[in-house]
């Protein structure tokens, strides 16, 4: 055997050797299906990268699985959960109904969500209440099964919902609702990418916000195969990307607040 055969062939083995192991790592990395929507600047169907896909390729590199993205409707996302076709949804906030269906995360970040206004001429009137019943004399948008529903409902608010934070706005820009809220930095991107400049300056936010300072987590199924420890690893991982700098880089990338 010539000395340049011998080569090729160590070679060659070296190279099936290789194929062989990362088949087999492959094999052993668990797939999670996590589903989502458009939730622009955190998750985006058609965008190549966005803050909540990367943040969670680098908790699977920590926890030795790979996240698959699904973008359905959120109602759809809630159920593929239940039916055990997808292992958890995000962001969500906590709430006790969800509680009684579903286990929490910790918290992948803190978002305060104010009510959004807009006037045409610009002014920036003071709207302020106490309580959700203040708010009988406006319109307010909303989204159907988002966690405010129920507060809605129960304070007896005229609430007009649709399927999208864009639809929301574009009804606020036009005057067919008063109020709307979601995550701040959500609803200042969704307004910053539909509207021009000298429109985006006539949309403001209430002094108080719907909601304050508040977690928004992934939502996991009860009854998902060794969920409960999945969930463990989970959070460890995410502790560990948030401690080691990897969470505030992600952050930084995608010119979020960083807040946690």
């Amino acid at each position: 055997m010539t000395f340049f055969r011998k080569v090729w062939l160590t070679a060659a083995f070296l190279l099936l050797a290789q194929t062989q192991i990362q088949a087999r790592a492959s094999e052993t990395t668990e797939t999670l299906v996590i589903v989502t929507n458009d939730y622009p600047p955190y998750t985006h169907a058609t965008a190549r990268e966005s803050f909540l896909p990367d943040l969670f390729r680098a908790i699977g590199k920590e926890m030795n699985v790979r996240f698959e993205f699904h973008f359905r409707p959120w109602k759809r996302g809630e159920q593929d959960v239940e039916n055990l076709e997808a292992w958890g949804t995000l962001p969500y906030r906590w709430s006790e109904e969800r509680d009684r269906k579903f286990n929490f995360s910790d918290p992948l970040y803190i978002e305060e969500s104010p009510f959004f206004a807009y006037n045409a001429q610009g002014a920036k009137p003071a709207i302020r209440y106490e309580t959700l019943t203040d708010l009988h004399s406006y319109r307010l948008g909303g989204i159907q099964g988002y966690y405010y529903q129920p507060w809605f409902e129960e304070a007896g608010l005229n609430v007009e919902y649709a399927l999208t934070e864009e639809q929301n706005f574009k009804m606020l820009q036009l005057g067919r609702i008063d109020l709307f809220s979601t995550a701040r930095s959500v609803g200042w991107h969704v307004i910053r990418s539909l509207f021009p400049p000298e429109e985006v300056e006539k949309f403001y936010t209430l002094e108080k916000p719907l909601l304050p300072g508040a977690g928004l987590f992934l939502m996991t199924s009860k009854d998902y195969p060794n969920g409960t420890e999945l969930l463990e690893r989970f959070n460890a991982a995410l502790a560990k990307v948030k401690q080691n700098g990897t969470f505030e880089s992600l952050m930084n990338r995608h010119e979020l607040s960083v807040n946690y």
